[in-house]
């Protein structure tokens, strides 16, 4: 008897062993999982459209801060003349603090005497003035360099450089820059190209086309809240 006994008694220790680990192993007693940051592809879809622009009615929404800008073929090109950093700025709405911006840009040779590249896109400012935000550039500086800049585009201003990719002449590209939190990225064809993070981020409401003196033609224009 007493054999059985130490049986019975040992059982019911390792019945108390798997009950209390099922108990630990329970939804509510699970350790929370650390924050994570921002998926790398966070931001690229999904959201509520705000505003959309193919230009096929003209410029009405956009504050064209030089004569050169015009709607050409149902897109605003930014004429064959340098504008200096006079850019096209989106009247309304004011950007969400998280958004998507989405548009494309193809860059020509023109009129000019090489091929330029030089995409600039703006956002993030509070006045609709160059430089009052973040300044997004492909093919920068006679197409060797492309930035997300903020401030002194020229130094001390970028935030994050690639010198890799350039501008094909001609080719049109997909755009798309976002604002999540102290995340800003730049996306391009699908593809993340740079990404920073920026811990006091310009949330202005701003958003415009600029350039020094390419040759570029913008069209479908998209602003998402996310």
């Amino acid at each position: 008897m007493a054999g059985r006994t130490c049986g019975v008694s040992a059982l019911r220790v390792v019945a108390w062993v798997v009950l209390l680990l099922l108990v630990a192993a329970a939804p509510g007693c699970k350790k929370r999982p650390r924050p994570k940051g921002l998926p790398a592809q966070a931001g690229l879809t999904g959201g509520k459209i705000l505003f959309e622009d193919d230009f096929s009615k003209g410029a009405g929404n956009w504050e064209l801060t030089s004569s050169n800008w015009k709607v050409v073929d149902g897109r605003l090109y930014t004429g064959d003349k340098p504008n200096d950093n006079k850019g096209a700025w989106l009247k309304e709405p004011a950007l969400p603090a998280d958004v998507r911006i989405e548009f494309t840009a193809t860059s020509v040779k023109g009129n000019n005497p090489a091929f330029e590249g030089d995409i600039k896109s703006e956002f993030g400012g509070t006045n609709r003035a160059h430089a009052s935000g973040y300044i997004v550039i492909f093919g920068g500086w006679k197409n060797t360099l492309n930035t997300i800049a903020r401030g002194d585009e020229h130094g001390e201003g970028r935030l994050a450089v690639d010198a890799a990719r350039r501008v094909e002449e001609g080719r049109t590209y997909r755009f798309a820059l976002v604002r999540i939190g102290r995340e800003i990225k730049w996306y391009l064809d699908g593809e993340l190209l740079l990404s920073v993070k920026d811990e006091a981020p310009a949330t202005g409401g701003d958003f415009g086309f600029n350039n020094w003196n390419s040759r570029v033609y913008f069209d479908n224009v998209k602003v998402y809240s996310l």
